[in-house]
């Protein structure tokens, strides 16, 4: 923990005497600049093959509300409450192994959460300091705006959790003109809905994202969490992420993989899997889009050897709202399923 605390003593001082001549008061930086924004995402499917239960419903994916402020061209922050399920499922077994019926309940689905709450200091243009509720850059924050089609569904790494949304913690962006970013994080590991375990382990993560062209990226992510003490014989756990995309005017297309080695902190328990999808645009306002992903394992959707298909259209009747009409099918277990999506975005 000491060396810790001192590396991130040395790097404020550093940089604050680097800025130094930058932090004197301009007449226009007492102006705040304020935005606050809305997401509405939500949907109706109804089961064609297989086995769901229920076999039709609305569903409300997601809820957002956003607030940032920009203090002046230094300090900017930002605040984001979302809407999802923050609680599990609750088994009871007896000493022989043996499902026990238990009455309790559960608590919402859509309970609003502190997704994120972040203060960001640019002392100087190629470089940022990050502290609070941060995003997790190992999907969340260029992987989902790639895609762009978060109304209709999320991307694989959120989706079977490889991965939490967000955490508190610090982090600094090293940036090299517009082809380069570094991101080192030191978050709790724990993720939005849990305070810091009892022992203080981190998570220590690397970002990397490479634009060798107008359009293009290459990412690379990886990170670390160490076992915390608390659980007997508990292994390391680490992720590595590795993405590729192309965004044309007209069409955009990606591929990436992901793993977890050692899942839950279990040994051996090893996630992976890969995601691809395209779009094209047929006019200004339909775009035709697929993806396919492979899941190895999943443990939220308990998958194993899985393979998703998803296919529909994207439709802009106006300005900030989508609506979406798309069949999804999953191999294991076996079902096909038809989506009506809709986002609002203002």
């Amino acid at each position: 923990m000491r060396p810790l605390v001192l590396l991130f003593a040395s790097a404020l001082v550093t940089v604050n005497s680097l800025a130094q001549d930058s932090l004197k008061v301009k007449p226009n930086e007492s102006e705040l600049k304020q935005k606050v924004w809305a997401n509405i995402f939500t949907s109706f499917y109804s089961t064609l093959t297989g086995s769901n239960n229920p076999g039709s419903a609305f569903e409300m994916p997601t809820a957002l509300l956003g607030y940032s402020a920009t203090l002046n061209d230094r300090f900017k922050a930002t605040l984001i409450y979302d809407v999802t399920r923050t609680t599990n499922n609750i088994s009871v077994i007896d000493s022989l192994g043996e499902p026990l019926n238990v009455s309790y309940n559960e608590g919402s689905r859509y309970t609003a959460f502190l997704k994120m709450a972040e203060i960001k200091y640019s002392p100087i243009s190629f470089i940022d300091l990050r502290v609070g509720q941060l995003l997790n850059t190992q999907y969340l924050t260029t992987q989902d705006r790639f895609w762009g089609y978060r109304y209709i569904y999320f991307t694989f790494q959120e989706v079977h959790r490889y991965g939490n949304p967000a955490d508190f913690g610090a982090q600094v962006d090293l940036k090299y003109q517009s082809k380069f970013l570094a991101q080192l994080s030191v978050t709790n590991g724990d993720g939005p809905f849990k305070q810091q375990d009892s022992d203080s382990k981190f998570l220590y993560s690397l970002n990397l994202e490479y634009y060798p062209i107008k359009g293009a990226i290459v990412k690379v992510y990886t990170d670390i969490s160490l076992a915390p003490q608390s659980i007997s014989n508990g292994y390391n756990r680490s992720a590595l992420s590795v993405f590729a995309g192309f965004k044309g005017d007209l069409s955009r297309f990606a591929v990436e993989y992901n793993s977890v080695k050692n899942y839950g902190f279990t040994r051996n328990s090893d996630y992976w899997g890969f995601s691809s999808f395209l779009s094209y645009t047929v006019t200004s306002k339909v775009d035709i889009l697929a993806r396919y992903d492979y899941i190895n394992r999943s443990a939220p959707l308990n998958l194993n050897g899985s393979h998703f298909m998803l296919a529909g259209l994207h439709f802009n009747p106006i300005k900030n709202l989508s609506c979406s009409v798309n069949l999804r099918h999953l191999t294991v277990p076996q079902k096909t399923m038809l989506y009506f999506s809709f986002g609002a975005n203002f």
